[in-house]
């Protein structure tokens, strides 16, 4: 009896899951980890995780296929859940669905199974999401990571100019959607999914998307680039109030809020007890920076944000009635 003929029999005597059936499970788990998961082995939360889906018991998750190696005369010991698994995840890779470890090391220095822009399609149509919601959601893929390690190694330039001219055509491309994309992924990562003022750090039910939003200094209303230079991790909130002038960054990433906050009624900005905008009168010290220093703003952004977006006019104070 051949190995796969061994393997095919031990598969149908133990009740396992079909490969299709465990393909679709690690597509769907891919895209609930966030486009990656490790390699396959012992105490991995992907590898329970997809057994429990299949309510498999120990004897089955813990079932060994035994192959004699003659020549050596000793006998090779495999896990029959762990080679299912393997074996889904490479015909996946086999249809350019996601990436195999040894090609995702080389861009994250991670053995991981990676998503491809095609493998998170065909996630979504598993989950019956809509293929127009991919925008909104961070997931990552090879296609993703590549733009992104273009962003993350790339040196910081003394003399930054945060405005992108290729904005200007109207024209939407891949290439375009794709380099948002990784815009996105790429400063929240930076700033450890959290806010830089807050700190609020927390995902959709789902596991599909990060609270934090990845904020342009320099709008793209304005031609922003789409850049770790020109980009602030923020939550929805204060996302709000620094597109619309409620406070601004110093050059040394200090917080400076509007003087039109002295003139705020009293029940206006408050969230339950909690001040919004007058607790960042608090702030003093530097907001909450990514660990390396080339990922942060740049202040060529900053200072354009706070000439043209912080709204700080003495000759233009409106008083609330």
């Amino acid at each position: 009896m051949t190995e796969l003929n061994y393997e095919k029999r031990m598969l149908e005597q133990m009740a396992m899951p079909t490969r299709q059936e465990v393909e679709q499970s690690l597509l769907r788990s891919l895209l609930k980890h966030g486009g990656v998961i490790k390699e396959f082995g012992p105490g991995q939360e992907v590898v329970d995780e997809i057994a429990n889906e299949f309510e498999l018991n120990e004897h089955q998750r813990s079932a060994f296929l035994q192959t004699v190696y003659r020549k050596e005369n000793r006998i090779k010991k495999s896990n029959l859940w762990h080679r299912l698994l393997f074996r889904a995840a490479d015909s996946l890779a086999k249809e350019k669905l996601i990436t195999r470890p040894t090609h995702t090391v080389r861009l994250t220095n991670k053995r991981e199974w990676m998503l491809t822009e095609n493998g998170i399609n065909q996630a979504l149509t598993l989950l019956n999401i809509p293929l127009s919601e991919r925008e909104s959601i961070q997931i990552k893929s090879l296609e993703i990571q590549k733009t992104i390690n273009k962003m993350i190694r790339a040196e910081k330039p003394a003399d930054y100019n945060p405005f992108d001219k290729k904005k200007k055509s109207l024209q939407v491309t891949t290439e375009s959607i794709i380099r948002k994309r990784g815009f996105r992924l790429a400063v929240i990562e930076a700033y450890n999914f959290k806010c830089a003022i807050c700190g609020l750090k927390i995902k959709s039910p789902d596991f599909l998307i990060w609270e934090v939003e990845a904020a342009h200094i320099v709008p793209h209303r304005y031609f922003g680039r789409d850049d770790i230079w020109n980009g602030l991790a923020l939550c929805h909130l204060h996302h709000w109030a620094f597109d619309v002038g409620w406070f601004t960054l110093d050059d040394d990433y200090k917080i400076k809020v509007s003087k039109q906050s002295q003139y705020l009624l009293a029940e206006y900005g408050k969230i339950g007890d909690y001040d919004f905008i007058r607790s960042l009168l608090n702030k003093t010290t530097t907001i909450m920076l990514p660990r390396s220093s080339n990922y942060y703003p740049h202040n060529n952004a900053i200072r354009w944000h706070r000439e043209n977006i912080f709204f700080n006019d003495n000759s233009f104070i409106v008083k609330e009635k």
